[in-house]
């Protein structure tokens, strides 16, 4: 087996000024500007810049091709080796496996294809309570939740007070929320304002310095806090919560009930495409069993 990795100074030079040269008159099925060489196997120049990734130096770019031709060099040195080295056996079954692999393939994008053109994509909200209502059991929370609203403001903050009265109001309406967004755009260092959405307790409480080693007592007892911690203050209202273990709201689950109504369809319609084509093939007198 030949191995010939070119000018290692030429490969510096196009990272420097963006070419690679070849100062050899290509031979007959050698393509003009090799880089490296395995066998019959040549490494042309735009296989490597496709290698390369974009925003690196020029010097960090020299590294990066080396190593990208120093592993594309190994990767065939092994390949032909194992190629040449392989019994009729194997290759055989590397042959039936890429038979396979390929015909999947083929079907997968054929299906694929077919879902784009044909599958109705519209989920009512009607389709999507009903499903919920049906399948309470598929939507039991395996971690708490929370409906929440947080404001960090530095220590010193003048709008404090402010942000303080709207966010712990009884009463927020649009115009107060409003009102609100305003102030925390103006001096909070972090805020969610959200009050619909829910999140994962979990992922709060990264974001805010509680401890709670009892989270559901927690969530129970605490509605409104004021935390000062590490040169910030931090305002949280516990809009709603829901504990591990229990049913998760319709709210929280309309994406994925959603995206399990879509593949339910989808395989209906696959199975109905794949029953037509058998019944088309067999009036055709395609399909014979003997």
């Amino acid at each position: 087996m030949s191995l010939t990795v070119f000018s290692k100074n030429r490969i510096s030079a196009f990272l420097l000024a963006g070419l690679l040269l070849v100062s050899c008159r290509p031979q007959p099925g050698q393509p003009e500007d090799p880089i490296a060489q395995v066998g019959p196997v040549y490494l042309e120049r735009s296989e490597l810049q496709a290698m390369l990734p974009s925003g690196l130096s020029s010097a960090d770019s020299m590294e990066v091709a080396q190593k990208r031709i120093l592993s594309w060099v190994s990767h065939q040195v092994l390949l032909q080796k194992a190629m040449a080295n392989l019994n009729e056996e194997a290759k055989k079954d590397i042959a039936r496996q890429i038979d396979q692999y390929k015909e999947s393939l083929i079907i997968y994008f054929y299906e694929e294809q077919l879902t784009k053109k044909l599958l109705d994509t519209v989920v009512s909200n009607k389709e999507i309570e009903e499903y919920y209502q049906a399948n309470p059991n598929q939507f039991i929370l395996k971690s708490d939740i929370v409906r929440v609203r947080f404001v960090k403001l530095p220590l010193a903050s003048r709008l404090a007070p402010d942000i303080e009265k709207l966010l712990f109001s009884d009463s927020l309406g649009d115009g107060e929320l409003f009102s609100l967004a305003e102030f925390c755009n103006k001096e909070a260092v972090d805020y969610f304002l959200d009050g619909e959405s829910w999140v994962p307790f979990a992922d709060f409480l990264t974001t805010v310095p509680i401890q709670a080693y009892n989270r559901a007592d927690f969530l129970r007892g605490n509605r409104k806090l004021t935390i000062e911690s590490e040169g910030f203050l931090y305002y949280v209202s516990v809009l709603d919560f829901r504990i591990k273990d229990m049913v998760s709201p319709l709210s929280f689950e309309r994406g994925r009930i959603k995206n399990i109504i879509l593949n339910v369809r989808k395989k209906n319609l696959l199975q109905k495409i794949d029953m037509d084509l058998m019944e088309e093939a067999k009036e055709a007198g395609l399909v014979k069993l003997y």
